[in-house]
């Protein structure tokens, strides 16, 4: 390794990229409808679904910053494979936004739909205890953009820092994306505590299917215009 330390700005980017991941479109679905799912069936752990699923999600994410950091040194993803998983976080988004435009139109009961849920299967996503919860967080990290972009910034970590550094940068992402589901999971519970009724909690459930749809088309809408006037 090149023996170059880590600059404390670059320790504070990693733990901001963590806040950001938790709050993207995907992982905002995932986990509301978890607690949504949670809180139907009167679990105790609802109000900490966010954090459960970021445990696992974390833990995830972590192995791939050890391994990654320990490999850095010998391994690079050809130029074409990297610009093919550059855009496969739009087409997720896409059909994250689509489908649950969808659902938000179509009659009935709404629940807030992800991309990466329809990927688990279903005897594990349709249960609602604690383990299950940590073992969806985990099976979520490990779809092949969130594989492409922790090792992409475990590499840059390694040789600025050496292994280490990847290790650590690996944690404060981890970090940074358990206090943002962690408040996720809360801000719902508490939500659904104080609404009082099925129709309110209904309405609270389309709100947030439609910011996930607002959220997704605009978060599309940015990267291609980025890529394109790149």
């Amino acid at each position: 390794m090149t023996g170059v330390e880590l600059p404390v700005s670059g320790m504070a980017l990693f733990f901001l990229l963590g806040l950001r991941h938790g709050i993207e479109p995907d992982h905002i679905a995932a986990i509301d409808g978890l607690t949504l799912r949670a809180h139907d069936h009167h679990e105790r752990h609802a109000p900490w679904t966010g954090s459960l699923f970021a445990l696992g999600h974390g833990l995830a994410i972590a192995a791939i910053a050890v391994g990654v950091s320990l490999l850095a040194a010998s391994v690079s993803l050809p130029a074409t494979l990297v610009q093919v998983i550059d855009w496969l976080p739009i087409v997720l988004l896409s059909l994250l936004g689509a489908w649950n435009l969808r659902a938000l139109l179509a009659p009935g009961a709404y629940r807030p739909s992800s991309v990466r849920m329809k990927l688990i299967p279903a005897g594990l996503r349709d249960r609602t205890d604690l383990w299950s919860t940590v073992a969806i967080g985990l099976l979520f990290a490990l779809v092949i953009d969130t594989v492409a972009h922790v090792s992409a910034w475990s590499v840059f970590a390694t040789h600025r820092g050496g292994w280490w550094a990847g290790v650590v940068a690996g944690l404060l992402f981890s970090l940074g994306m358990l206090i943002a589901s962690t408040a996720d999971s809360q801000l719902i519970s508490r939500v659904l505590r104080s609404a009082g009724s099925d129709a309110a909690a209904s309405r609270l459930r389309r709100g947030i299917g439609w910011f996930v749809v607002v959220l997704s088309f605009g978060v599309v809408l940015q990267a291609v215009v980025a890529r394109l006037s790149a």
